[in-house]
């Protein structure tokens, strides 16, 4: 089985937490990652349908960041 990309892998786990912002840094953390590539396979995922990328605070660190999360 081929390994899930960043990109996969950053959408599975922001879809299991609906609803919970997460900044890059600690979503790369989670997922276990580069935080630059956290922010890429971010910039990519919020593309698609169904993810927002905005300012808000992180539901992880609580710091008022750039977070990506699962809308709905």
């Amino acid at each position: 089985m081929t390994p899930a990309t960043a990109k996969e892998r950053l959408a599975a786990f922001l879809v299991a937490r609906g609803g919970h912002n997460f900044c890059d840094a600690c979503a790369a953390r989670a997922i276990g990652i580069d935080p630059s590539t956290a922010y890429r396979a971010a910039a990519k995922t919020t593309q698609a349908v169904g993810f927002v990328r905005e300012y808000a605070l992180c539901s992880d660190c609580g710091a008022s960041r750039l977070v990506t999360r699962a809308a709905g």
